[in-house]
Order: C-alpha cells, then structure tokens, then sequence
C-alpha cells in the first residue's frame, strides 16, 4: 500500500511539475508576443470615421458619437504606451506560478505522510494474532 501511495505521489508531482512549467512557459510567449503588439495609431483611426448606424440616430447625436471616438483613440494610444510594459510582467508571473506550485507540493507531500503513516498504522493493526474477516 505504501509504494502505492509513493507512487501515486510521484506521478502527480510529475503533472503537476509539467503543467506549471507548460503554463509559465506559455504565459511568457503570450506577455511577449503583447509586448511587441502595437494596435492601430490615431492618425489611421482617424482617417476613417466611423459612422453611426440609422437605428442609433435618434438616441446618439453627431458631438456623441465624435466624442466616443476621441476617447477610444485616446485610449488606443494609451494602450500602446502600456503595452511594452507587459512583457517584464513574465517574470513576476513565473516567480508567483513556482511560488504556488511550491504549496501545492508541499500539501501532496504532506498529504502522501499521512496516508504512508496510516497504512502502516494499519499494518500495525493488522499483525499477528489479529484475524482478518
């Protein structure tokens, strides 16, 4: 019973250890791949205006809808400001992601003690003299 346990143990650290580093490697590549990202500057959201539809006349005038569009260009060039910054976000992520699975070890571990230590408490109960139905 106790090579079970161990081994069960085992087989789960090693997922485990697979699917954080799998994860951690993955979130690089995405932080990474955003960092380089740029979305389209003001000048070319601003060359094409947009143009609201016939149904939303009545509830959005002209100076709306321009300004809506001022600030969501605004906020295009703001986002291409913050965008850079995500890839130095790889590194906190992967010391929080081992941090993590650090605990998440640590409770498997504790968690194969206790079973090795109730298997051999029942071996214990199990021994000589004591018979088994």
């Amino acid at each position: 019973m106790k090579k079970i346990i161990w081994l069960a143990f085992a087989v789960l650290a090693a997922l485990w250890t697979g699917l954080v580093a799998i994860t951690l490697q993955l979130a690089d590549w995405v932080l990474a791949t955003i960092a380089t990202a740029q979305v389209p500057g003001a000048a070319a959201l601003q060359s094409t205006p947009w143009q609201a539809p016939a149904w939303a006349a009545p509830w959005a005038d002209a100076g709306l809808i321009q300004s809506l569009q001022d600030s969501l260009v605004w906020l295009v060039g703001a986002l291409n400001q913050v965008l850079p910054a995500a890839g130095s976000l790889g590194t906190w992520i992967a010391v929080l992601g081992w941090i993590f699975w650090g605990f998440i070890m640590a409770a498997l571990l504790v968690l194969a003690l206790i079973l090795h230590w109730l298997a051999g408490k029942r071996a214990q109960a199990d021994g000589p003299g004591r018979q088994v139905v």
